[in-house]
């Protein structure tokens, strides 16, 4: 038989596979099934929590819940202002931008080119590589 494969060891984790023979006469295997083992064991073990430590949580918990919440905060308030600005700057600052008007007469021109041109727009920047 051969070794196991981390596959192997995977499914063994999740309970897809069950122990074989190999495993059992196979030192490496074997150690490497143990230490999966304590790890998984570590892994799942609960916490080890004082009972004065959960007491104080609670009594923290319930102080809060007595007191008022308090929602004012300047900070949330200036960013709040300070983004509503930015959009209104950019909406602002975009629609003065004037873009230059062309003519029907340019339009119908541009086009014609275009059209008579058996060569894709989008080469002509590929044949400034091969100007001499």
């Amino acid at each position: 038989m051969k070794h196991w494969t981390e596959k192997d060891f995977t499914e063994w984790m999740y309970g897809l596979k069950e122990e074989d023979p190999h495993v059992a006469g196979c030192a490496e295997c074997r150690g490497e099934l143990e230490r999966l083992k304590l790890e998984r064991g570590r892994t799942i073990a609960l916490p080890e929590v004082s009972h004065d430590f959960l007491a104080s949580q609670r009594r923290s918990i319930y102080q809060r819940l007595g007191k008022p919440i308090s929602n004012w905060h300047p900070m949330r308030w200036g960013i709040s202002v300070a983004a509503l600005v930015v959009v209104i700057l950019s909406v602002t600052l975009n629609t003065w931008k004037s873009t230059p008007a062309i003519s029907d007469e340019q339009l119908f021109s541009d086009l014609a080119t275009m059209e008579q041109s058996n060569e894709p727009k989008a080469i002509a920047p590929i044949h400034k590589f091969f100007e001499e």
